[in-house]
């Protein structure tokens, strides 16, 4: 998983929303990342684990330790 998106993940489990994961990446983090870029790595990373919704895939993503 790419440092992106083990970013937007944690922000996810921190309970943000997209528009704020977005704000907060390019303040903090030096990325700068659309809300629809964000929203397409999301769906890259469900199936890449297999989840259906987003809830699930921060089980998933938990329960194999990445978060």
């Amino acid at each position: 998983m790419e440092k992106r998106d083990l970013l937007i993940v944690q922000y996810l489990a921190k309970g943000f929303k997209i528009v704020e994961i977005s704000e907060l990446m390019t303040k903090n983090d030096s990325l700068k990342i659309s809300e629809s870029m964000i929203k397409k790595r999301l769906r890259v990373i469900r199936k890449q684990f297999n989840a259906a919704t987003l809830f699930q895939l921060g089980a998933v993503l938990k329960e194999n330790k990445i978060i």
